[in-house]
């Protein structure tokens, strides 16, 4: 039987060892920072971007995109040289894709990548208490569920950037009954409440949101409903609307100096964490 998300699902990690923080390579673009990759935090790996001399500094942990069914933490753009260049620790988190996993897998895996975090925040230089959680599309999509479902409570901050899928009957109805080919991966309508993370915006109190859409017809009314959702619930929301990018520009721009995507995500850390 399929389970459902709750409290019960958040995973309790045992001491794992940091083995794989042995082989530090410089990265020449970021002021001395330091990255280690292919760390196991257990079901699969995360790629580390340390700043030089890092200690109690906030984490940013990214959930890359691809449809469920492809990308690698390894794209991560202008966003490791970026951040770690102000001062955060930077991850990306790896994750079995589909059709070897299912997005509740998917997730289940996200929430372990932030509770090992948390686990380790010191070995890493960082700082359990100001752990931001960041997705785009699936990756979007998988982290606010990982987070708003109460699978991790470590997340301090969310960055919601530019997926279709916080709520799938929504996104249904919008697409004549049925979702787009792009989210076949998600295509078991008994599980689409389930699956969506608008399910879960009562069940805690949630952390401070950005929610940030590109331009279309349907992506800004599906982000609308979803920060609407949240605000109802009481959790604080901010919007960035990225009508000026498209679906694949608003991620890659992220991190680029003077791009207005990257003021929007610096602003909302420096007021979240």
């Amino acid at each position: 039987m399929q389970k459902t998300f709750s409290r019960r699902d958040a995973i309790k990690l045992s001491t794992i060892g940091l083995a794989g923080l042995t082989s530090p390579a410089l990265l020449t673009n970021a002021a001395q920072a330091k990255t280690y990759k292919g760390v196991n935090f257990g079901s699969n790996k995360l790629d580390i971007y340390k700043p030089a001399n890092a200690q109690n500094a906030p984490i940013i942990i990214f959930v890359h995109g691809g449809a469920w069914k492809a990308g690698s933490k390894g794209s991560v753009g202008a966003k490791a040289s970026h951040f770690t260049s102000r001062g955060y620790v930077f991850i990306s988190v790896g994750y079995t894709l589909y059709p070897r996993a299912n997005a509740e897998r998917q997730a289940l895996q996200v929430a372990q990548a932030v509770n090992w975090v948390a686990h380790n925040a010191p070995a890493l230089g960082g700082n359990a208490n100001r752990i931001a959680l960041m997705g785009h599309s699936a990756g979007c999509h998988l982290a606010s569920l990982a987070s708003l479902s109460g699978a991790t409570t470590k997340v301090r901050s969310l960055v919601c950037n530019d997926t279709g899928a916080y709520d799938l009957p929504f996104l249904a109805k919008l697409s004549g009954g049925r979702l787009p080919i792009l989210f076949s991966a998600l295509n078991r309508k008994e599980n689409w409440r389930t699956w969506s993370p608008i399910s879960y915006v009562h069940n805690k109190q949630q952390p401070p949101a950005l929610v940030l859409w590109s331009g279309g017809t349907k992506r800004p009314k599906i982000s609308a409903n979803f920060a609407n959702a949240l605000e109802n619930a009481g959790n604080s929301v901010t919007r960035f609307n990225g009508s000026d990018y498209n679906h694949l520009s608003i991620n890659s721009a992220m991190g680029k100096h003077g791009r207005s995507v990257t003021r929007a995500v610096d602003r909302h850390l420096a007021n979240t964490l």
